[in-house]
């Protein structure tokens, strides 16, 4: 008898385990595969293919509701926080957030979700350019 469910059991030993918010969207993105599949070997053999991919789609769409609820000021910090725990630059968590977003996303929360991310790469651009690596 499981005392979580695959929802439950998802979020506190798999997706709590990795740093930041965006690292956390990234990941359950990366286990998308683009076309509305998700893909996490464990999760299927304990709860089943049809629970698993419930529970990882669930996730997947509230990781990016939390996302688009937060200010850009902590989204910043969260991205150099996130990028360095997955060994990435922060460039590539951003353009790896673009490419996997949940599907299926209406029209608007796909456009916030591409605003958020656009801004974001402006300020790090900008902060960058403000503060030249060798100055």
């Amino acid at each position: 008898m499981r005392l979580k469910s695959a929802l439950d059991d998802f979020a506190a030993n798999t997706v709590g385990l990795v740093p930041g918010l965006l690292g956390r969207l990234s990941y359950v993105g990366k286990l998308h595969d683009g076309k509305g599949t998700y893909s996490h070997w464990g999760l299927a053999k304990v709860y089943g293919d049809d629970t698993a991919q419930t529970a990882l789609r669930a996730t997947h769409r509230e990781l990016l509701s939390q996302v688009l609820k937060k200010p850009l000021a902590m989204l910043l910090e969260d991205v150099r926080s996130s990028s360095a725990s997955r060994h990435v630059t922060e460039e590539e968590l951003l353009a790896a957030l673009r490419d996997s977003p949940p599907k299926p996303l209406s029209p608007a929360a796909l456009a916030h979700l591409r605003a958020v991310l656009s801004a974001l790469s402006a300020l790090l651009a900008n902060r960058d350019n403000a503060n030249p690596r060798g100055a």
